[in-house]
């Protein structure tokens, strides 16, 4: 192809990427525990629980996802990325995730599904 026309084609601008951006091969997933917005005055349970496997590392892992949660779009033993805009890094124990999980209405988060599906 001559540069001329290479030259010519016009680019889209690529927007900096957030961390709830999921990457190749992650997904993202949001969802409303009860139908409103934000966040709540009592805790809800959420339907989802986590845990950190043995010889694992840091990573955290879904271990029980029931209803509010999209069990057609989650499954146990998806691995937690990203949660309501912070990574899972960012949080400084597993309870402060479940806390997450509870007392947002809104639960936005991105996973790297398993391969069990």
């Amino acid at each position: 192809m001559p540069a001329s026309v290479v030259d010519n084609i016009e680019r889209p601008e690529v927007e900096g990427k957030t961390i709830m951006d999921p990457m190749p091969g992650e997904k993202y997933v949001e969802f409303s525990k009860d139908g409103a917005d934000g966040d709540r005055k009592s805790k809800v349970d959420s339907g989802l629980d986590i845990e950190r496997k043995p010889g694992h590392g840091n990573r955290i892992y879904l271990a029980k996802v029931q209803h509010p949660a999209p069990a057609h779009n989650l499954a146990v033993g998806d691995r937690l990325v990203a949660l309501n805009d912070k990574k899972i890094e960012d949080y400084p124990n597993l309870d402060a995730i479940r806390d997450e999980f509870a007392s947002k209405n809104v639960v936005r988060m991105v996973v790297d599904p398993t391969m069990l599906r």
